[in-house]
């Protein structure tokens, strides 16, 4: 028997496995609508991936392309967990309160701030070459890469170790950002 496939219509990103670090070591965004779906995957500066088709619901599978089954653990109206035979990953819904509209431009590229990340200050953080760069850390020695992608509508950054974070705003110079891990957490950023 099929399940309705408007239940998981929506976007929805990784924040987490049941892994020890619970950070997934890859990033991943669906947007799923009227039996279609398209996926945004990074995992690092070699693997970027853009993928769609169909989809179908049925019991507790996921099917794309009438080819990949995905076990489905839980579908409500916030979160999604995908199983499989040692890892569980959770999704979170974005809300399309967080889409931004084509005439905020917020460029982070080549840039270098200050953070506030749920009320812990964070100085010298550079996004260059498609690497960000922490004040703790010499520019040269940083691995952690990230990309920045337009996904239905909604501005993602993905970042290698860390959970992916949403921009929603830019409001009296401040840069607003939503971060999604086991809750979602509010980032303030700013130019030095």
């Amino acid at each position: 028997m099929a399940c309705s496939n408007s239940k998981i219509d929506g976007t929805w990103v990784l924040c987490y496995t049941d892994s020890q670090s619970k950070v997934a070591i890859f990033n991943e965004v669906f947007t799923f609508k009227n039996g279609h779906f398209e996926s945004e995957s990074f995992s690092g500066p070699a693997f970027y991936e853009k993928s769609s088709g169909l989809f179908e619901l049925k019991k507790n599978q996921l099917i794309l392309n009438d080819s990949i089954n995905l076990s489905i653990g839980l579908i409500s109206a916030d979160s999604l967990m995908i199983v499989d035979e040692t890892t569980s990953y959770t999704f979170k819904k974005l809300n399309d309160s967080l889409k931004k509209t084509e005439t905020d431009k917020i460029i982070i590229s080549g840039k270098k701030f200050e953070v506030d990340l749920d009320g812990h200050h964070f100085s010298n953080v550079s996004y260059l070459n498609g690497k960000i760069s922490f004040d703790s850390q010499p520019f040269e020695e940083s691995h952690e890469y990230y990309k920045r992608i337009n996904h239905n509508g909604f501005d993602i950054i993905f970042q290698e170790f860390a959970a992916p974070k949403v921009i929603k705003k830019i409001y009296n110079d401040t840069i607003l950002l939503y971060g999604f891990h086991e809750k979602i957490y509010e980032i303030k950023m700013w130019e030095e």
